[in-house]
């Protein structure tokens, strides 16, 4: 017990210090729109693979792998199994988005049967015995997990890897998840571990550059994410929800997925269609079967809604964190029709 507290000290040192300059990592072109030639000649693939009820992804182009999440600990040996058969015997990038269970826990059975190169972690810890297990395997292995610095561009190959957030503590584990953009040639994709309307909100007010083509969507499909103000900014072509069949959470939610097709994003599911494997070539997307996937020319956009509390008399955007409860809530279609109901705009959401 003691040796484990110890271990979780030094665990907590050195996500206090974040990462820039890996070797190989950091690169000082911009992260935009612009091509990057370390593609040519290469596809990426993502593999968005079917843990139940939790997430993990790998992403592999150019003989470099990234793996996002493990899964549950019960799936840990799914997501081992995956990999071997694939032929994979080195991860260059692990990225843990936050510590629960359904994302880490299958990070054990991964670590200690594959060789990790980086490994990346947000600033929480949990006394969870799966997160117990997982400090004591990266001692074992001697891997020092880093914190990433938001204002570094990693680079992996023929990948550019940017996090996007926590830029500050949301309290919430779930809002204090890494997330990550991974671009491949003119491909982006975002993933939005377990965030939810709250960090949207944060991501769309600091100007982050945040469209994506492909978009793992944030916890589940949470009814609390991807609100519709955060799916205009993205637009994706691709949405990937990774949940369990049945499960008990009710993920993904209807409203999730309903403002998923208002955007007319091609909608992908784990518990519907099991392991998921997209690939490119930097420019277009096509899933296993040879559908290849685009962006529509003029994509949807959804109509915004504000919504009012009765108490207060403030009107916010559907992602600002302040809310009123649902027997507070009036709905307004227009902006103007909330202004002229005498609501006054929230100072936070500046609807």
């Amino acid at each position: 017990m003691h040796k484990r507290i110890l271990l979780l000290i030094l665990l907590i040192i050195a996500l206090l210090l974040s990462a820039c300059g890996l070797p190989a990592a950091e690169i000082n072109s911009r992260f935009d729109n612009s091509t990057n030639e370390a593609h040519v000649g290469n596809t990426a693939t993502f593999h968005f693979i079917d843990v139940g009820q939790g997430d993990c992804t790998l992403i592999s182009g150019g003989g470099k792998n990234i793996l996002i999440d493990a899964g549950t600990a019960e799936s840990g040996s799914t997501v081992y199994s995956y990999l071997k058969e694939l032929e994979i015997d080195y991860i260059d990038y692990f990225i843990g988005t936050h510590p629960h269970e359904d994302h880490l826990g299958g990070a054990t059975s991964v670590l200690s049967s594959i060789d990790i190169g980086t490994v990346f972690l947000n600033s929480d810890t949990s006394s969870a015995y799966f997160y117990e297990r997982f400090v004591d395997t990266l001692a074992k292995r001697r891997k020092t997990p880093l914190k990433p610095n938001m204002d570094c561009i990693y680079e992996v190959g023929p990948f550019r890897i940017k996090f996007l957030s926590p830029t500050k503590d949301f309290q919430d584990t779930n809002d204090n998840s890494l997330i990550t953009m991974i671009q491949f040639g003119n491909v982006k994709a975002l993933f939005m571990g377990d965030a939810e309307r709250t960090v949207e909100a944060e991501l769309i007010k600091s100007g982050s550059k945040i469209e994506a083509d492909i978009l793992k969507v944030g916890h589940h499909g949470s009814r609390y994410a991807s609100s519709a103000e955060f799916l205009n900014a993205v637009c994706p072509s691709v949405a990937v929800i990774q949940c369990g069949e049945d499960n008990s959470y009710g993920h993904p939610h209807q409203e999730a997925l309903n403002r998923l097709n208002a955007i007319n994003a091609s909608v992908i599911r784990t518990d519907k269609n099991g392991n998921i494997i997209l690939t490119t070539d930097g420019e277009t997307i096509r899933k296993a079967d040879g559908e290849t996937l685009q962006k529509a020319e003029s994509p949807n956009k959804i109509s915004l809604i504000y919504i009012g509390n009765i108490k207060s008399k403030v009107f916010h955007t559907e992602s600002c964190p302040n809310l009123p409860s649902e027997k507070n809530r009036i709905e307004f279609s227009l902006r103007q029709d909330a202004v002229n109901a005498g609501y006054s705009a929230c100072r936070n959401c500046n609807p």
